[in-house]
């Protein structure tokens, strides 16, 4: 990394933008999810010119297509102990790895835009191949840890934080050059729905998992605060965050394939959002993903996490 590059610092609101698109529905097997990636990047360019925020838009970068193979079907039933689209997956995700390490290489934040949450198979192994230690924010009502002898349904969407941290078929975990990242250094927040294997593995204590009860029992603040303490003196050199826009309630967010009762309002998101931009710790890399345009017709889910987005990369509230 060039030197003139201070590796320490939240690049959030300070760094160029890169935007990596990733228009994959492989993982959820939902269509639609596939149209988030364009949607997103439309309307984050759109927003800024109608604000006229010159600061922001001459932050962000031409944004960059990493090719992905369509959904030739949808597929409702459930699968257990399958991988489906494994090799195809594994593929663009070695050029999201590729172009996310790219990125962050050249001083900028590497931004992905989903697809579904499979993306995050590419753009965490992109992150770890730049730093020495990787620190993980997942920020999703699911726990995405599972691997296909335990996955109740056999989609890799549901896998990618397993893979991150060395659970998988080896196709998918050995993407990248770095050791994977540590239990200790991942941090859940706003998980609501989990499954059998992804408790198991909680509850041997090193993954640390924030769940909207314990949210609503200590407050958003304290909630959000412990896990900065954490990340502060864990020793990590980088944070990755990624973020799902299913951990909003569905009564804010209905367009994502996967949505899960008693999630967070629009305002506690943008909070943590906030927090997040101010926060001394040193994110150089975001994803953004599972939004599903045409399930929500209407446009608000779209506008809704674009306005989301641009809350984290620094917009002011007025």
């Amino acid at each position: 990394m060039p030197s003139e590059i201070d590796r320490s610092t939240n690049w959030l609101t300070t760094a160029h933008i890169t935007p990596l698109l990733v228009p994959l529905a492989l993982g959820s097997l939902h269509a639609g999810v596939d149209e988030g990636p364009a949607a997103l990047d439309r309307a984050l360019r759109a927003r800024w010119q109608e604000r006229e925020d010159a600061e922001l838009l001459a932050r962000l970068d031409p944004a960059s297509n990493i090719p992905v193979a369509p959904l030739p079907q949808t597929d409702p039933v459930r699968h257990p102990g399958k991988a489906f689209f494994a090799h195809e997956i594994a593929q663009a995700s070695r050029v999201l790895a590729d172009q996310a390490h790219d990125a962050i290489e050249h001083g900028r934040l590497a931004l992905t835009l989903g697809g579904d949450h499979a993306v995050a198979i590419g753009s965490v192994a992109g992150a770890a191949c730049a730093w020495r230690r990787l620190a993980v924010v997942w920020i999703d009502a699911h726990g995405d840890l599972n691997w296909p002898e335990v996955s109740p349904s056999g989609r890799v969407h549901g896998m990618p934080l397993g893979v991150s941290l060395g659970r998988g078929l080896p196709e998918l975990t050995t993407i990248g050059v770095n050791p994977e990242v540590r239990p200790e250094d991942t941090y859940l927040f706003g998980v609501r729905s989990l499954d059998p294997a992804e408790r198991t593995w909680i509850r041997e204590g090193a993954i640390t998992c924030v769940t909207t009860a314990e949210i609503d029992e200590v407050g958003l603040n304290t909630a959000i605060s412990r896990i900065f303490e954490r990340i502060a003196a864990s020793g990590v050199d980088a944070v990755h965050l990624s973020f799902d826009v299913d951990v909003l309630d569905p009564l804010v967010m209905p367009g994502t394939g996967t949505a899960a009762p008693g999630g967070l309002t629009l305002r506690e998101a943008a909070h943590l959002l906030r927090r997040l931009r101010a926060a001394p710790l040193p994110i150089h890399s975001l994803d953004w993903v599972e939004l599903n345009p045409t399930l929500d017709p209407t446009g608000n889910s779209t506008r809704i996490a674009t306005k989301l987005l641009a809350t984290a990369l620094g917009e002011a509230a007025i």
